[in-house]
């Protein structure tokens, strides 16, 4: 497909009346309706870059001020979404809108919107990401049977995006989208360790933010690893330069090689190495010798750990179910669960979960596991055993965080 003038598409978009878009119905026949008119078909758009980008501009703009559409004009802007498309990489979304938007002049229109640009490239970055993953290898999708219309994926990914009002936020729900085990994609190697570096890049660029830590210019995305410079205060007027280096898959004796010249390249005072999975004992024992002491090595978990400390929270929550003696009163129970309609949110029908599924235990297990969980509600008369099951679910997660940590210092953690 070539790509229309996408001039033309915002002005189709923008000329709606914006109290016609208001209810989502409403905005959902309106993007259908855009998408018809420039020959994209909603349930399962091409998956060439210029069907991508068009669809995605259309699910994501319909509402939004023209200012802030025509960023996506921007022939910088484009080529990353290009590059990221073709190479399958996402981290270069990132890059590329870093540097664009830190020497983009805006006008007058947008500022006097008072919206935060980023979090808005990164809402539409989510969509495209979205989009680009549900047209991928569409053949073995259709034929297994496991894709839902595009259109209606997307109106649950816009959905979880608007209730998220920071741009941290919005990392999260990217990085949600990068390792999510859709069907429509191939099932590369090399593809899986891309999206797992970018999830485990905006999980900890998010943290780092949340912690009020400074990003340099610097910046280096390869298939295999990143690169930040991120600064630390220390006293007043004063912080450490800390070199960042983030990779998908197990860290090994080399990374900490690699992590040494970096720093002494940079002339960073310390250098941390990062990973989603386990650390290799080889690369302990290395960050360990004197001669680099300037070094550290964490999975996300442990850096994380650094910083929150829960155990008080774990302790107290041991105590309590022990004090209410939750283990031999807890009678476990069944629950039942609305079916909705995805577009008018009528119940259409409901789904038990008895003694044979695990109880209720039983679902809240498959929804933790589920990679589209959003939260869960739980609904019942005074008395039914509300609390009983809070307590005890919570007891569970906590042993499995320590079963957990454990084996990540036996060196068999996994994520």
């Amino acid at each position: 497909m070539i790509i229309p003038n996408l001039d033309v598409i915002i002005g189709a978009i923008t000329s709606i009346a914006q109290p016609l878009i208001k209810d989502k119905l409403d905005r959902s026949e309106t993007v259908i309706k855009l998408l018809k008119k420039f020959n994209l078909n909603p349930e399962h758009p091409l998956p060439d870059f210029s069907s991508v980008y068009v669809y995605t501009l259309v699910e994501y703009g319909v509402g939004k001020p023209k200012p802030i559409l025509q960023l996506f004009r921007e022939e910088e802007i484009k080529q990353a979404f290009r590059q990221a498309f073709d190479r399958n990489s996402p981290a270069i979304l990132i890059e590329g809108g870093e540097r664009f938007l830190d020497t983009y002049a805006f006008g007058d229109e947008i500022k006097d919107l008072g919206i935060d640009i980023r979090r808005e490239f990164a809402a539409f970055s989510a969509v495209f990401l979205a989009v680009t993953k549900r047209t991928r290898n569409p053949k073995e999708a259709y034929t297994n049977h496991q894709i839902d219309s595009v259109h209606k994926q997307i109106i649950a990914v816009q959905e979880r995006l608007d209730r998220l009002p920071t741009l941290e936020g919005i990392r999260t729900e990217m990085a949600r989208l990068a390792v999510e085990n859709n069907p429509a994609l191939p099932a590369a190697t090399e593809t899986a360790a891309k999206s797992q570096g970018f999830a485990l890049a905006q999980q900890m660029r998010g943290w780092f933010e949340i912690l009020g830590y400074d990003f340099e210019p610097y910046q280096v995305w390869e298939d295999n690893y990143f690169e930040w410079i991120i600064q630390i205060p220390v006293r007043r007027g004063r912080f450490d330069r800390i070199l960042i280096r983030g990779i998908a898959g197990e860290a090994g004796i080399q990374d900490v090689a690699a992590l040494r010249q970096s720093v002494a390249t940079q002339k960073t005072d310390e250098g941390w190495l990062v990973t989603a999975r386990r650390i290799a004992k080889a690369a302990r024992n290395e960050v360990d010798k004197p001669e680099n002491r300037h070094l550290d090595c964490y999975t996300f978990d442990e850096l994380i750990d650094v910083d929150a400390d829960f155990s008080s929270y774990i302790q107290w929550l041991k105590n309590e179910v022990n004090r209410r003696q939750i283990d031999g009163k807890y009678v476990p129970l069944g629950c039942t669960k609305a079916e909705l309609d995805s577009v008018n949110k009528r119940q259409i029908d409901a789904s038990y979960y008895g003694e044979e599924d695990g109880w209720i235990d039983g679902y809240i297990d498959l929804w933790m596991d589920d990679p589209v969980k959003e939260h869960i509600s739980v609904l019942g008369e005074f008395g039914t055993g509300k609390l009983g099951l809070l307590f005890t679910t919570l007891g569970r997660l906590c042993s499995d965080i320590n079963r957990q940590r454990t084996e990540e210092l036996n060196g068999l953690g996994c994520l």
